[in-house]
């Protein structure tokens, strides 16, 4: 028996010795943090998810490959207007002169998450999210929490267990991206988003996001975008001048709201305030940039070397529309027919969608229904993707008597300037797997020998 599995069975059953009280400190210790997704703890089970060393090192060449990769698809695309409009649709329209507010120095996705799930060949990557990942303080405190379990300390003399934690590695990006703004004193920091849609409270943010005065940031702060004052020089937040603003509000939502987020773009605008993620980071998640790591049909410039990672860990995936391509087993074919005969693998997302919503799950359909989903998909801008033979993964639930609960894992590598920080690791009984949809954060321990 390896190390992981042997730390994962050791854990479980000092759990079932302890587990009422650890169950009770669990959800007493979320509630007294506030870490909570509408009034409910974030973490609905009773296990952190454990990653063995070797998993670890591995994991972060594969990530640094695929997040490189990514930039030369990006690179690849805005090369020309032709390209552009061939492979990103009606992106420009969508986002409009929001892709140009920040001067061209601002970095490209200073924070970014790589979703992946689990399988029995390892990680399988399906998309980055480049607008604003979020959920590092969440996965930091719950650290601490399941750090106080009896569980934990009744194995740590055999395990050395430690913290992947996200935090310190977010602080440091926002400084970095500050010091490329041109900024040189320490910034007084204001979270913006609509917190109630994020189902938590500003204090609940502001708590969490303390840490990141260890890294050089002078005060942390959180605001609605519609509690934001632009007074001709400086951004106004509760009184306080902001230097950088730490988005959690997503592209979309900041589109639907012009009136509520005018005094940020117009301060954006006037170059009087740094933004992390910049709005242009959206195009480094665009679903397009993934399609196109694993078409022969676009040279990208990827090594071998870079090209055999992605066989490995990227599913097959294209640019939905009428064309013909070839198809996982390299054969050519007309695209929509493909997709049309093959739902049972295949998964149609919107190529800049969030949240999971609009996404389409072949298996889910009959052949009418599919046919109807493929139609408005040509109509829009989507991509389809292979389908992940995901398995669902045990985990003990955080009740009474801890009973065995199968969850499917996404397990994401959150990204900062470029380099692997840790995982932002999700459960849910459902397979799309999204805090918004009622899953549950787990935070992640290393398994040392």
């Amino acid at each position: 028996m390896d190390q992981l599995q042997r730390a994962i069975d050791c854990w479980n059953d000092n759990l079932v010795r302890t587990g009422q009280s650890d169950v009770e400190r669990l959800k007493s210790s979320q509630l007294a943090k506030k870490l909570l997704r509408n009034n409910h703890p974030v973490c609905a089970v009773a296990r952190p998810h454990f990653v063995g060393e070797s998993e670890l090192r591995r994991h972060r060449h594969i990530v640094d490959v695929i997040a490189n990769s990514l930039v030369k698809a990006r690179d690849h695309v805005t090369a020309n207007r032709q390209r552009e409009a061939e492979h990103l649709g009606r992106f420009y329209d969508w986002i409009g002169d929001l892709m140009h507010l920040e001067p061209k120095s601002a970095n490209h996705g200073a924070i970014t998450r790589l979703d992946a799930f689990k399988t029995t060949a390892g990680l399988r990557f399906i998309e980055m999210n480049a607008d604003c990942p979020w959920g590092a303080g969440h996965n930091d405190g719950l650290a601490g929490i399941f750090q106080e379990l009896e569980a934990f300390q009744a194995i740590k003399g055999e395990f050395d267990l430690q913290p992947l934690l996200l935090q310190p590695a977010v602080g440091e990006a926002l400084m970095e991206a500050w010091r490329d703004w041109g900024g040189t004193h320490r910034p007084v920091v204001a979270v913006v988003g609509w917190f109630a849609r994020l189902g938590t409270t500003a204090e609940a943010i502001v708590r969490e996001t303390e840490i990141l005065r260890d890294c050089g940031i002078a005060e942390v702060t959180a605001a609605e975008p519609g509690a934001l004052e632009f007074d001709g020089q400086r951004l106004i937040a509760d009184g306080k001048a902001i230097d950088l603003v730490y988005r959690h509000a997503f592209t979309h939502d900041m589109l639907a709201a012009p009136d509520e987020v005018r005094p940020l773009l117009t301060a954006l605008r006037r170059n009087a305030v740094c933004m992390v993620n910049p709005f242009h980071a959206e195009l480094m998640g665009h679903k397009a940039l993934f399609a196109l790591l694993t078409d022969p049909d676009v040279d990208l410039g990827l090594s071998d070397a870079e090209r055999e990672v992605i066989r490995d860990h990227v599913p097959w995936g294209r640019l939905l529309r009428e064309t013909s391509t070839l198809d996982p087993d390299g054969r050519r074919v007309d695209l929509v027919e493909h997709v049309t005969a093959n739902r049972e693998n295949l998964v149609l997302k919107p190529a800049h969608g969030a949240k999971g919503d609009g996404v389409e799950l072949g298996w889910h359909h009959d052949p009418s229904s599919w046919e109807a989903a493929i139609k408005t998909a040509l109509a829009s801008d989507f991509v389809v993707q292979q389908r992940i033979p995901t398995e669902r993964v045990a985990y003990p639930a955080s009740e009474p008597g801890v009973p065995e609960q199968l969850v499917y894992e996404d397990t994401d590598p959150f990204v900062t300037r470029g380099r692997l920080a840790g995982f932002l690791t999700r459960i849910s009984e459902e397979e799309i797997v999204n805090v918004s949809r009622q899953g549950s954060v787990v935070p992640s321990f290393v398994v040392r020998r």
